[in-house]
């Protein structure tokens, strides 16, 4: 039986490239606390600026100015990282991907720390927010 719930180094965004274009070019949801910022491409343009095979990827964040301490802000991402892990299954099911590359960025907003459930509720109405967008 496949692995379901998993979160492989191909899913995480790592591109510098493909981080600059995410933030310069990207389009916003805003669930408070957090923040998921998107890109919608062709897989043609996708591959023109050498992006990898993956057709999903994302990337998590906690502002520095926020959470002074790395400790928090390693806590905040891993909670990020955990909740998007859960909810990426939903995500391919319900999102129609034909010939389309997705990329995702969390970041987190607010000065509390909320908890795994809550943090998990969020990720999965800002996810649901994104289907209505690509099934459009």
């Amino acid at each position: 039986m496949p692995k379901v719930f998993t979160y492989h180094k191909l899913d995480k965004l790592k591109s510098r490239k493909q981080t600059q274009h995410l933030f310069s070019t990207g389009q916003a949801i805003t669930i408070f606390p957090i923040r998921l910022i998107y890109t919608i491409e062709p897989i043609a343009t996708a591959l023109e600026m050498g992006s990898p095979a993956g057709l999903l990827q994302a990337g998590v964040g906690a502002p520095s100015r926020t959470f002074r301490k790395a400790v928090q802000r390693n806590r905040v991402k891993r909670l990020l990282r955990e909740a998007y892990r859960l909810e990426k299954p939903n995500f391919l099911n319900q999102a129609a991907l034909d010939n389309k590359r997705v990329n995702l960025f969390f970041l987190y907003t607010d000065a509390s720390v909320l908890t795994q459930v809550e943090i998990q509720a969020k990720v999965k109405e800002a996810l649901a927010l994104l289907v209505t967008k690509l099934n459009k």
